[in-house]
């Protein structure tokens, strides 16, 4: 062994993240949003948790669907990125997750069908969202 931690990817559900990751809560949330590791970037917001994520961000809300699982979409000033748009969302587990959409997007429900690539008309046709 190098004596290294095992990648975040790994340890995430195994290893407290207070073994690997000293003061999670001192972590720049900022960070699960421009992480290059996309993997690692989902852990690292597990971690420090999706609405400290985007409280940290200080978002703006374009959009709110009154379905959870559709969402909100929000917009953020990233540093060293500019405006960005998120749609926040739960999926079937009741986790909340936070995706990036393009800047175009007006609507949560449109931002959503476009993780899907789909038509806006069609996100409320599916049975269940993962």
């Amino acid at each position: 062994m190098s004596g290294e931690p095992p990648p975040m990817s790994t340890t995430m559900h195994t290893v407290g993240s207070d073994t690997w990751i000293p003061a999670p809560k001192t972590i720049d949330a900022r960070l699960a949003l421009t992480w290059e590791n996309v993997e690692q970037r989902r852990c690292l917001a597990e971690i420090i948790g999706w609405e400290r994520v985007i409280e940290q961000l200080k978002p703006k809300t374009i959009n709110t669907d009154k379905d959870p699982q559709i969402g909100t979409l929000l917009e953020v000033d990233l540093p060293g990125s500019g405006r960005e748009r998120f749609i926040q969302v739960r999926c079937g587990t009741g986790r909340y997750f936070v995706l990036p959409v393009p800047p175009e997007m007006t609507s949560a429900a449109q931002a959503n069908a476009w993780t899907y690539g789909l038509d806006t008309a069609d996100i409320r046709k599916l049975e269940l969202r993962t």
